[in-house]
């Protein structure tokens, strides 16, 4: 019997070796170029699924120590964030979360398998989204390199000796609850959220990678580091710094493989929501919505003549209710009337006529609650209203399927000559449900001779709505 398990034990043991030589057990370098960010996870008893399990487990006596933020706005934001940078995470998929606590320190933190906490000081600190985005793919790292459960690992193997090497390599036998128990219970999560300073070099590496490949600025990592310092000077040390290599060391690191990572051309460094968000947390709400939409009888009727072509510089809105948000061109003013929830459309391009509200450039937005049960029915019943109030108007395109924000939807396009200018004008309706079972509509009106001139800004337009979850 010992004969046929030596030979397993040498195996992990020279496995253990050899990674240790390599950073301490956290993960070795893929490759022999020393540019390469990728790395291997290091010697673990545990499968990728216990990793998941292990994470939940910990995330349920997480949760009930740690107050989560009730801001469906702000946890939306950072779980599209999330989404975005784990989609390039190396490794096994897991399924990760990403949920914002209500806690005033500067940290963030990830468990087994993908569960992760960005605390609201976080967010406050980072001066732009590429900051905050650099902190999450750092965590996320961590969870791809499997961080956490190989330091679980070398707390076992410490505690239950070398014999569980020969049963349990490989993960699939072991018993969870008993090693959780092992390593400290409830405390075990100490381990999963100190790690040694040759993982934090990996993970700031791995990071600055996932951030390219997902259009950031890895520089915004370092940048963050930067922004750390600062705020520790003189003070205590934010959390997030704590065993961390020096942040002069990691801006270096950073700089070093900077020439090798795939950065865009044009990076994303800071968009309208990160702005709207953090004033959100930090009390600036100046810094929240666009103007308050004026009512429409207050504004000139239409005067005949074509409105300045959409702003290359865009604005931020968000309903009051938090329901959706979205950009509109900066030049474009919101609007309310007893007919639709919104307008946005350029000055001159809509109004009242004959008691009808109208826009001849611009779009529609908002909400109704509905009488069909079924998203077709109920687009096909919303489709039929707006033809019968616009006679002129006809069915050019039925209803298509379509993905809308990750929703299933619907675009319908209608054509007919403006009664207001004469033109045949093409309009665009987009249809989804909201999380409250509500019709969610979004119609792009513009008149056919200018629909080149309008359509960058109606694509960029439908990519920034954001709909409650």
């Amino acid at each position: 019997m010992l004969k046929k398990k030596l030979p397993v034990i040498l195996i992990v043991l020279a496995m253990m070796v050899a990674q240790l030589a390599c950073g301490g057990g956290s993960g070795t370098r893929m490759g022999s170029k020393k540019s390469d960010t990728h790395f291997k996870p290091g010697f673990n008893l545990f499968s990728p699924e216990q990793d998941v399990e292990m994470g939940k487990q910990s995330a349920a006596e997480i949760e009930k120590q740690t107050p989560i933020l009730r801001d469906q706005q702000i946890q939306n934001f950072i779980i599209r964030v999330g989404e975005k940078l784990a989609a390039k995470a190396p490794g096994f998929k897991f399924p990760y979360q990403f949920k914002v606590t209500a806690v005033r320190d500067v940290n963030a933190f990830a468990l087994p398998g993908g569960f992760m906490y960005v605390n609201a000081g976080a967010i406050a600190a980072a001066k732009n989204e590429g900051e905050l985005a650099g902190v999450m793919a750092h965590e996320i790292s961590h969870v791809a390199l499997r961080h956490g459960t190989n330091q679980a690992t070398k707390a076992y193997i410490a505690q239950a000796g070398l014999s569980v090497l020969g049963g349990l390599a490989g993960g699939s036998d072991t018993d969870l609850g008993q090693v959780i128990q092992a390593i400290g219970g409830a405390g075990a999560n100490a381990l999963f959220l100190k790690f040694g300073r040759t993982a934090e070099t990996q993970a700031d590496i791995e990071g600055a990678r996932i951030m390219a490949e997902a259009g950031y600025d890895p520089r915004d990592l370092a940048n963050f580091f930067q922004t750390l310092e600062k705020l520790s000077g003189g003070k205590r040390v934010p959390e997030i710094m704590s065993d961390h290599p020096d942040p002069g060391n990691r801006v270096k690191a950073i700089a070093d493989i900077y020439s090798s990572l795939p950065v865009s051309a044009n990076p994303v460094r800071t968009t309208p929501e990160f702005e709207q968000i953090k004033a959100r947390l930090t009390g600036n709400r100046s810094a929240m919505t666009s103007e308050e939409p004026r009512r429409v009888g207050k504004v000139p009727t239409y005067m005949g003549n074509r409105p300045e072509p959409p702003s290359s510089e865009f604005k931020s809105y968000q309903a009051k209710d938090d329901s959706f948000a979205l950009e509109v061109p900066a030049n474009w003013e919101g609007a309310t009337s007893d007919e639709v929830n919104l307008i946005f459309a350029p000055q001159g391009a809509y109004g009242e006529m004959e008691g009808t509200v109208y826009a001849t450039h611009g779009i529609f937005i908002g909400a109704m609650p509905v009488e069909q049960h079924d998203l077709e029915s109920a687009t096909e019943a919303f489709v039929r209203a707006q033809i019968s109030a616009n006679p002129d108007f006809q069915l050019a395109r039925q209803p298509e399927a379509i993905n809308f924000g990750d929703r299933q939807g619907y675009a319908t396009v209608l054509a007919g000559q403006s009664p207001v200018t004469g033109v045949m004008e093409i309009d665009v309706i987009y249809t989804t449900a909201t999380s409250d079972g509500r019709l969610f509509y979004f119609v792009t009106i513009c008149p056919q001779d200018e629909i080149e001139k309008y359509k960058p800004a109606f694509q960029q337009i439908i990519q920034s709505i954001r709909l409650a979850r």
